[in-house]
């Protein structure tokens, strides 16, 4: 970290959908002074021209699973219930080097993309590879165990509920509000037809006298969901809510197959949906209610979940696939617009991770930043309608400059952080050991 002036960034109105010419100073982690010419302070300051590129909040990827990166390609044109047994089955064959190889990439493409932000649900087993990737990658990330107490499938682990508290209380206290504020941890169990009332209600109980994020799967599959109304009585949603577990700090991915009284249960809540459309679309889940959310008042997110599922890190590309979901379903082309899109992709991800200064340009803001270069890509020409463009023409290669809590991470799209031409060397190593694993048991 330091000190950093961008001179004549373009800063976007997520509102006005325009972009307005000002200087961003930047002061250590936070935005200290946004103006229309700011001069160079006396003490070591860098100077970056930002010449007319587009300024966003960095992105908030508020749903993944990092340590499936190296599951990419191997789980795919399968259905859920096949997926989560040969995904369980794959991810034994890994060892400590390759999940940290596969989380460390992960987080490099999400910065290279301009994500600063992930809500990730771990295995505990890797929690110490997960945490340490994240932390040398200079990512902010959110971490939460996927407990579970029902085998599901023959591959899901099945613990007690004893000892899922344990293991949440012992990632709190090593990784939580650890590192200047880099890893914070969260309670996940991974959703109700994996989990026992007992334990949701347990891991809620301790998340709330912790105040940290609860973060689950919730009507994912419909299989399962209906699998839950035949054990409880309720639909998932509703199932939840009488178990007392939503709440302003509750995440719940995917949130697809949902009756529209339990939509109303969420709004009064105040829980906080994640919208994952690549893995909804491609392992064929469904599509979710997200306009009726938005309808209503719901704070939607945005999540590229893993990429054995989504195939992507790239939010400008979820978000696009999402908006044009929810056109098309709904047939009015102004579902999910270009204001909503912007804000599930930063604020609302912010908002429901629990950081209040997080997810805008503001002064008093952490310096999270994104910068954005149109310029010489045939594909988005017209500076005029850059917000337009980027998001329905554009994609995460677009991205030029990334600030991750004050520090300079992708400059020129390239990572000066890390390098990352050894590091995809080794990866490359590691993924062929890899691919004969894999073989062996197909």
């Amino acid at each position: 970290m330091g000190s950093y002036l961008l001179k004549s960034c373009d800063v976007a109105d997520f509102d006005t959908l325009k972009c307005v010419r000002k200087d961003i100073l930047i002061k250590d982690d936070t935005i200290e002074q946004i103006a229309d010419n700011i001069e160079t302070p006396e003490r070591a300051t860098t100077v970056i021209d930002a010449n007319g590129k587009m300024a966003l909040p960095a992105f908030v990827d508020a749903h993944t699973h990092l340590d499936q990166t190296f599951l990419k390609g191997y789980l795919d044109d399968y259905p859920i219930t096949e997926w989560l047994v040969r995904m369980f089955t794959l991810s034994d064959l890994m060892d400590e080097e390759t999940h940290y190889y596969s989380v460390l990439l992960a987080c490099m493409s999400s910065l290279r993309f301009g994500t600063t932000t992930v809500n990730d649900m771990m295995s505990y087993e890797n929690a110490d590879v997960v945490a340490q990737a994240v932390i040398d990658s200079g990512i902010r990330a959110v971490l939460g165990v996927g407990h579970t107490d029902i085998a599901e499938n023959e591959m899901t682990p099945v613990l007690s509920i004893d000892q899922c508290v344990r293991e949440s209380q012992n990632i709190y206290e090593r990784f939580h509000n650890k590192h200047g504020g880099q890893l914070r941890t969260s309670v996940a169990p991974a959703g109700l037809p994996a989990c026992t009332k007992e334990l949701v209600q347990t891991l809620k109980k301790f998340s709330s006298e912790r105040n940290l994020v609860y973060h689950t799967h919730l009507a994912e599959g419909e299989y399962e969901t209906k699998g839950v109304l035949k054990r409880t009585g309720w639909w998932e949603g509703e199932t939840l809510y009488q178990y007392g577990v939503l709440d302003k700090n509750t995440l719940l991915a995917h949130s697809i197959w949902l009756e529209d009284h339990e939509l109303e249960l969420i709004r009064k809540s105040g829980a906080n949906p994640v919208h994952c459309p690549n893995t909804n679309l491609k392992i064929s889940d469904g599509i979710p209610k997200i306009q009726q959310m938005l309808d209503l008042g719901i704070n939607v997110c945005l999540g590229c979940d893993g990429e054995a599922s989504s195939s992507t890190r790239d939010m400008i590309r979820e978000a696009r696939i999402g908006a044009y979901l929810q056109k098309g379903v709904t047939l009015n082309p102004k579902a999910l617009n270009l204001s909503q899109s912007y804000k599930m992709m930063t604020i609302n991800g912010a908002r429901a991770l629990g950081f209040e200064n997080l997810g805008k340009l503001e002064v008093g803001y952490k310096a999270d930043i994104t910068l954005v270069d149109l310029t010489g890509d045939v594909s988005v020409t017209n500076q005029n309608t850059r917000l337009s463009n980027l998001l329905y023409a554009g994609c995460g290669h677009n991205v030029h400059t990334v600030f991750a809590n004050g520090e300079l991470i992708i400059s020129n799209g390239e990572n000066i952080r890390l390098n990352t031409e050894k590091i995809l060397s080794r990866t490359e190593e590691l993924l062929d050991i890899f691919d004969k694993k894999v073989v062996s048991i197909s």
